[in-house]
């Protein structure tokens, strides 16, 4: 028994050795393989075909999306994007910070969300070597002070808030609208507009003072509200963007603070309106696509968002929705009106008077709101 025992553990000991010194096995002898048809020859090989998920999940602004992009990326690709919509920045980080992570894919935060995104670690790097179409970007707004090697952010659309003017209204009432001292003409009494947004308006207050308009000091704020109370007897009316704009269509004053899209079809309606304070900065806010932490489908988010930057759809979008189009690559797809546009593609004139706000201040907000609610009510 123990050398039946002995001899196993030699034997063990023998192949142990064999294998250790890289003892060869001999060749298998080929095999003839079945003939394949055209056809299967031409195939590809099962592993050569990408295997990608069936669905991916968008976290995306209300209205900023088509079904038609949607399908067609579905088509090409073989994944479903199943869209969830939001109406604020703050309710989108609400429910992405209450939520669990790898709940959706993709979202579309604003500049000035980024960075608390980033403080609280929802945000992944991109994989450029996916986003290949990142170069249709335009280079002043591929990175930005929120995302300085430009990581996390991809420039979706974006909105402007500036200045229109009624040439024939300025004409009669004999004054010019270059910059904010004009304003304070009283020949402008009762023909200024503007949206109701205190932040938009206590940067304007800020540029009219000549300080920072991105400024969260408080004595700062406190200087613009002087400004707009200096003028409020000139202030027509603080209206929601969609009644400014049509007030403005119709001729009932004689320039107006906008939003570059509600502007877009302001001039659309009625061709005779001019951008005005063509001395003054530019506010610009931009969507950005990110990927969120957690994201169980990363590759697929990354393949919808190059998808996106391609030209003709960025213009299929920018036709849709006329906000800010950073894609260069969509100038040769829009159409005629769109592509002439300051507005859409900003200007040259245009882009070297923007500012950016990009962080959020509670205690800052909260003065502005204070400050306009004391402008209004004092009117």
């Amino acid at each position: 028994m123990k050398k039946t025992i002995l001899a196993l553990v030699l034997a063990a000991l023998c192949v142990m050795l064999l294998s250790a010194c890289g003892a060869e096995k001999p060749a298998a002898q080929p095999t003839a393989a079945p003939a394949k048809t055209t056809q299967e020859s031409a195939a590809p090989a099962e592993s050569a075909v990408p295997q990608y998920a069936k669905e991916i999940y968008l976290y995306n602004w209300s209205e900023y999306m088509t079904q038609e992009v949607l399908d067609g990326f579905e088509k090409e690709y073989g994944i479903k994007v199943i869209e969830t919509t939001y109406e604020s920045n703050d309710e989108m980080l609400a429910k992405l910070l209450a939520g669990s992570k790898g709940q959706y894919d993709i979202a579309v935060p604003s500049n000035f969300y980024i960075d608390a995104m980033l403080a609280n670690d929802l945000l992944e790097e991109l994989d450029f070597s996916v986003i290949t179409n990142i170069d249709n970007i335009d280079p002043q707004f591929r990175t930005s002070q929120v995302d300085p090697e430009g990581k996390y952010t991809v420039p979706y659309m974006g909105t402007a808030s500036l200045w229109l003017g009624n040439p024939q209204k300025l004409e009669e009432l004999g004054v010019k609208a270059d910059n904010y001292e004009d304003l304070k003409d009283p020949r402008f009494e009762g023909n200024i507009l503007m949206s109701d947004d205190a932040q938009g308006n206590i940067c304007c207050g800020l540029s009219a003072m000549d300080l920072d308009p991105t400024s969260n000091d408080l004595a700062d704020i406190e200087q613009a509200k002087q400004y707009l109370l200096s003028i409020n007897k000139n202030v027509k009316a603080y209206s929601l963007p969609a009644d400014v704009r049509d007030s403005m269509i119709k001729n009932e004053a004689a320039v107006a603070y906008m939003y570059s899209g509600n502007i877009m079809q302001a001039m659309q309606a009625n061709p005779n309106l001019q951008l005005a304070l063509g001395e003054e900065k530019v506010s610009l806010s931009i969507d950005n696509l990110v990927i969120l932490k957690g994201t169980k489908h990363k590759t697929e988010a990354e393949l919808f968002i190059n998808y996106l930057l391609r030209g003709d759809v960025s213009a299929k979008l920018t036709t849709e929705f006329p906000y800010v189009c950073f894609n260069t690559a969509a100038v040769e797809y829009l159409p005629e009106e769109l592509a002439k546009s300051e507005l859409c593609l900003l200007s040259d004139d245009i882009k070297s008077r923007i500012y950016m706000l990009n962080t959020f201040n509670g205690e800052a907000i909260a003065a502005e709101i204070d400050a306009m609610v004391e402008v209004k009510t004092s009117r």
